[in-house]
């Protein structure tokens, strides 16, 4: 926020002045100075990666007080100070009162004791003495001071930045809302004889689990507004304005030197209107004339949505050759602590956790400006440029506040400059009938040097649960044998406990309810939510053959009747019923296949084949309705032979095969294998987890060659190593001998080219 103050300079001391020092001018003038201010806080415990704030966590407010003049400069503010008092549920660290730079750096610091220096605490109350120009009416333990636009801690010369800030511990119990806002700062223009008293508001601030961000998520980009958070795409460099951009910012075009303080775009290439390039190579500063990049130093970037690297996300656009490039937000902090971007979500489920999260970019490696003025590529002194940390000449990082409903929930942390996109984002659980909530973004650091931040692929999506069904993908059982199924549900949390069983007798076509609902009981296991909703046995007779079975889970016994609101597993159990009466002489040892462009290639061993043996190869789009699209004669009487079939169909996005053997009037079937059409990207399907022995998984992939797998602890060791051969399409695979490995969570890493898969497993004793 900001206040204009018009006031005249003529005073005694200038009189003086001027009969001293002939070159001084005096003449009569309006001075304007503009005062700005803001209130903010970090995590001190969360760090750099951010977090939700828990029960212990050290906080450290910060009050900014911004002194620049816009006209008739030098100007000055007097009687300068700030208040504040140690709010409920936090308890004060002692001796933390300082002033900090906007880098936040300690610029002075100050013991509670009163009388010694600027700052006292008296119980719950404290005061800080601002100004501190030892020539220029300074403050002291006893008198407020004066801060003139130039003084230090100085932006440019021209600003004064001074942030008076003090920590305390977090004592309130979880799930309850904090006040971090309050205090005031007085100060007078020389006009006046009363001081002015700027009240920080209230600001709420809930205490909560800092849960993360969960491993399993859909619905990602959903938010809504600007193109589900990815907004949009097209040819112009610069795209227009956003309505979930508060009024705060106003909307400029990239230019040599703008967005300035204040100001926002919406591009999908940062290069300069006046010097178009798509390289990020130029110089820092970038002594072009005119300037590729923004102030000589930004980035040149373009966005995040869909990037083959999501940290390094999309170079800056090609508008000539490229007609629909995505665009980003990009943001040059403020002074003041605002919001950069809100909107409100509606359609949520209640009691369901949702991850927030965006994607966050620092624009900016040499916007640095010391306490002493001297900015990062200013290489003359003394004195010389201080950097704002060993190798780090970004200055001010910028460290954001995610708001759900006007409650502060989550803060990123300082996100020093590093050349690459950052995913930040927590989960929040909406309460027991909430269907809607207010996403905001505030800036939670002062502007001045650095803080100019990208933002993209703005993100709600709903952390689901892990359903595994035993037996995975179906059973094959003797007519009148006993048939047992269970799902194992892994949750993020443990709120997903209601379960229902689901059966099709259509070919899942329609499905209805079995009747058998539950109520589990979880318990936590390697780091998520587990229980084992179990179907009561049954004996296998001709009314299930061909049945499906799924379970269906939701958060609460509504949510369980809203097909929006609950989940099921992509998978399901298949009842195949047969006449086992019949034993065969002939030996199946291997079946398998692969795609030999989009034709299917299956190759059979068998053993002691029995004269006269048939194989009928069969195909199926739906794993339950099989036709015979071939029949191989058995050529090798009691020894065996190696068969090769191949499918004239084109193979669809996922395709079935089996074999039928028939010996004379018995017959048996094969394993089911799978084959598809290769993917746009390479992509982990049908994996069970957990697991115990070893780890299955089919591998979808573009293009044929090689994958490096790898299996990671949680203390990032590697642990097993394979390379696979894989071809274009559906690549099964199973990673072996994994019986001696302890119980817990690993990180499952594939790596094929450019492309990286990390998915979380779990190892689980049976």
């Amino acid at each position: 926020m900001k206040i204009t103050l018009p006031y005249f300079s003529l005073t005694v001391k200038s009189i003086l002045l001027f009969i001293l020092f002939t070159s001084f001018h005096i003449r009569m003038q309006s001075q304007v100075v503009v005062v700005d201010y803001g209130k903010s806080y970090i995590n001190v415990t969360k760090g750099a990666n951010g977090g939700t704030i828990e029960v212990g966590d050290t906080l450290e407010f910060r009050s900014t007080f911004v002194v620049r003049c816009t006209s008739g400069c030098p100007a000055f503010v007097d009687s300068c100070a700030y208040y504040d008092t140690v709010k409920v549920g936090m308890s004060y660290i002692p001796n933390s009162l300082a002033v900090l730079t906007n880098e936040g750096k300690i610029y002075k610091s100050f013991t509670d004791a009163a009388g010694d220096d600027c700052g006292t605490r008296a119980g719950s109350n404290l005061r800080i003495n601002l100004g501190f120009n030892t020539t220029d009416a300074p403050a002291t333990a006893f008198r407020r001071g004066r801060i003139r636009n130039t003084h230090k801690p100085s932006f440019y010369g021209g600003t004064c930045i001074m942030v008076a800030s003090y920590r305390v511990r977090v004592t309130a119990s979880l799930n309850t809302i904090i006040n971090t806002g309050g205090g005031a700062i007085s100060y007078k223009p020389t006009s006046s004889a009363v001081p002015l008293f700027i009240n920080f508001p209230y600001n709420n601030t809930m205490v909560s689990t800092n849960y993360g961000i969960c491993t399993n998520t859909v619905g990602t980009n959903s938010v809504g507004a600007e193109f589900n958070g990815t907004f949009g795409s097209g040819r112009p460099r610069n795209r227009g304005t956003s309505a979930s951009v508060p009024a705060n910012y106003t909307y400029n075009l990239f230019t040599t030197g703008g967005p300035q303080d204040y100001y926002y775009g919406i591009p999908n290439n940062t290069s300069t209107l006046t010097n178009y390039t798509t390289s990020n190579a130029w110089p820092k500063p970038d002594g072009s004339s005119p300037t590729h990049r923004v102030f000589q130093v930004w980035d040149i970037i373009g966005d995040h949505t869909g990037a083959v690297s999501p940290t390094a996300g999309n170079p800056a656009a090609d508008t000539v050759a490229n007609g629909n490039a995505g665009y980003m937000l990009v943001v040059n902090a403020a002074y003041r602590i605002d919001s950069a971007f809100s909107h409100t979500i509606t359609g949520l489920c209640p009691n369901t956790y949702y991850e927030l999260s965006a994607w966050f970019r620092n624009i900016c490696s040499k916007c640095g400006c010391d306490s002493n003025g001297k900015g990062a590529t200013n290489s003359s002194g003394p004195p010389f440029y201080i950097p704002t940390g060993p190798g780090d000449s970004s200055g001010v990082a910028p460290n954001l506040t995610i708001r759900v409903d006007g409650i502060d929930y989550y803060t990123t942390g300082n996100m020093r400059y590093t050349g690459q996109w950052v995913k930040k984002g927590f989960t929040y659980v909406t309460g027991p009938t909430q269907t809607s909530l207010t996403m905001t973004i505030r800036n939670n650091a002062p502007g001045g040097g650095g803080n100019d931040w990208a933002i993209d692929d703005i993100s709600l999506a709903t952390c689901t649960p892990t359903l595994n069904l035993v037996p995975s993908g179906g059973v094959n059982v003797c007519y009148g044998n006993q048939v047992d199924m269970y799902t194992t549900v892994r949750c993020f949390s443990p709120n997903y406990v209601y379960w229902t069983w689901e059966r099709s007798t259509d070919g899942g076509a329609t499905w209805s309810s079995t009747g058998f609902s539950g109520t589990g009981v979880p318990s936590l296991v390697a780091g998520e939510w587990q229980y084992t909703a179990n179907y009561p046995s049954f004996l296998a007779d001709s009314s299930y053959h061909l049945n499906m079975f799924r379970v269906r889970v939701a958060s609460t016994a509504a949510n369980l009747l809203n097909a929006s609101c609950s989940f099921t597993a992509t998978n399901q159990i298949i009842v195949w019923v047969n006449n086992c009466s019949w034993v065969l002489e002939t030996e199946l040892k291997d079946f398998n296949g692969k795609l030999n462009g989009d034709k299917a290639e299956l190759k059979w061993t068998t053993d002691n084949e029995k004269e006269g043996v048939v194989f009928e190869v069969q195909r199926s789009e739906d794993q339950i309705n099989f036709n015979t699209i071939g029949t191989v004669n058995g050529i090798a009487k009691g020894s065996g032979s190696s068969y090769l079939f191949n499918d004239n169909n084109p193979v669809g996005i996922t395709t079935y095969y089996r074999l039928k053997m028939v010996e004379a009037s018995k017959y048996k079937f094969s394993k089911m294998i799978t084959l598809g059409k290769k993917s746009d990207r390479l992509e982990i399907r049908s994996l069970v987890n957990p697991f115990s022995s070893s780890i299955n998984f089919q591998l979808a992939s573009p293009l044929a060659g090689k994958a490096e797998i790898m299996i990671i602890d949680n203390f990032g060791r590697l642990i097993r190593k394979t390379t696979e051969n894989i071809l274009p399409g559906i690549n099964s695979v199973s990673i072996g001998g994994l019986e001696g490995l302890s119980q817990g969570a690993y990180t499952l890493r594939i790596q094929a080219g450019n492309s990286i898969i990390n998915k979380q497993v779990v190892k689980q004793n049976r």
